[in-house]
């Protein structure tokens, strides 16, 4: 029956190649914006590991990555977290950019996060170091790079590297998390806080300050629970706690996936319109044909999947070429930004198997309306047809 259907398709080369065209459209974009949603979805994933495993408190007004240059409160605030019941560490940080102007980037910006490094120890053993080693308490001077960071600024460990002004030796790099602490440079609480005065000339040097505490809760402790107590009980900040950061992180996504999902109904609309048109078309021609057919004994179950297997067919080509042109795209276009260390794109077996699975379900949605026309056809009045 195959070799039945590809000599229909055959018989009106234009018209065929217009329809798998159409189909082409939709799914190559489909992919290419499933590339990016899949790449999102990658950094979603990290950044949750890392922002879930603490509970952040910043100023009022504040977010994930801190209070901001010109958001921050006295290190008295970080002994009245401490003293929150629950409360297993309160670590002083400090997160300012790694640049005093940043142009807009792909995923999470290039921060400095300075850390109090005596207590902040099960803060960073969830991250894996892959050349060198970690901060040690009493470290400075020092530095733990991100992966993409350490690419952009062409650090080696042993090497050093320029931060705000400052030469910092590089003590290690972390592995690829494809998340936001691949962009990020770890550095001890008192390095980062010169970084931030001198970027902050109006702040009085001798005032102890924190943009942030990173706080971890004491073993069998309900994070959410511990959160509420540090609301209730220290004034003027705000927390945030691991169930509020993995939303606002997921929020992030919502946008391109609301993208994603409008190119998938325009695919949806124009693409099953077209293969409905060339499909009853198709019908109205070979309506001899198919009187023919029933008259030799052909039953209305072989003439509809006939003509749906015809129409599943062609969006099936649609979909294959479709999806094979994005992915030819989005390698481009990956290699295009691989020399400014960014990955705009990521490939996932749901990118490539998705959009052909759903180009001929389309195809067979597409065409059982003009299967059932063809299958409903009477022999006598078919064959009368001119």
């Amino acid at each position: 029956m195959l070799k039945v259907i590809l000599r229909n398709m055959w018989r009106r080369k234009a018209r065929t190649f217009l329809t798998v065209f159409g189909i082409v459209v939709g799914i190559f974009a489909l992919t290419v914006l499933g590339g990016l949603s899949a790449r999102l979805t990658q950094q979603v994933k990290g950044a949750k590991s890392w922002f879930t495993n603490s509970i952040s408190i910043v100023p009022t007004g504040g977010s994930l990555f801190g209070g901001g240059e010109n958001q921050f409160f006295t290190l008295s605030k970080v002994q009245e977290v401490q003293n929150v019941p629950g409360v297993k560490e309160a670590i002083a940080g400090i997160g300012l950019l790694v640049k005093s102007s940043q142009t807009f980037s792909f995923g999470a910006p290039d921060l400095i996060i300075g850390l109090d490094l005596s207590r902040s120890q099960d803060l960073l053993k969830q991250l894996h170091v892959d050349k060198g080693r970690g901060l040690t308490s009493g470290d400075r001077g020092k530095v733990l790079l991100g992966s993409t960071l350490a690419n952009k600024l062409g650090a080696q460990v042993g090497g050093t590297v320029d931060l705000r002004g400052r030469q910092f030796e590089v003590v290690g790099i972390l592995q690829p998390t494809l998340a936001a602490p691949d962009t990020f440079a770890f550095v001890s609480y008192k390095d980062a806080l010169e970084l931030f005065f001198k970027a902050n000339p109006f702040i009085t040097r001798g005032q102890p300050i924190t943009s942030v505490i990173y706080a971890t809760w004491d073993k069998g402790a309900n994070p959410e629970v511990v959160s509420n107590r540090i609301s209730k009980q220290v004034s003027g900040v705000r927390v945030i706690s691991p169930k509020e950061a993995e939303k606002q992180i997921s929020q992030f996504s919502l946008i391109f996936n609301a993208i994603l999902f409008g190119i998938a109904f325009i695919a949806l609309v124009v693409g099953g319109l077209s293969i409905i048109n060339t499909m009853v078309m198709s019908v109205s021609e070979r309506t001899k044909e198919i009187g023919l057919k029933r008259a030799i004994g052909a039953d209305t179950r072989t003439i509809l999947g006939e003509y749906l297997l015809e129409s599943s067919v062609i969006g099936l080509l649609g979909g294959l070429i479709g999806m094979g042109v994005g992915l030819l795209a989005i390698l481009l276009l990956n290699d295009a930004t691989k020399s400014n260390n960014v990955t705009v794109f990521a490939i996932s077996w749901l990118v490539v198997v998705g959009p052909v699975i759903f180009a001929t379900v389309l195809g067979t949605l597409a065409g059982i309306f003009p299967a059932l026309r063809a299958s409903r056809l009477r022999p006598v009045e078919s064959l009368r047809e001119d």
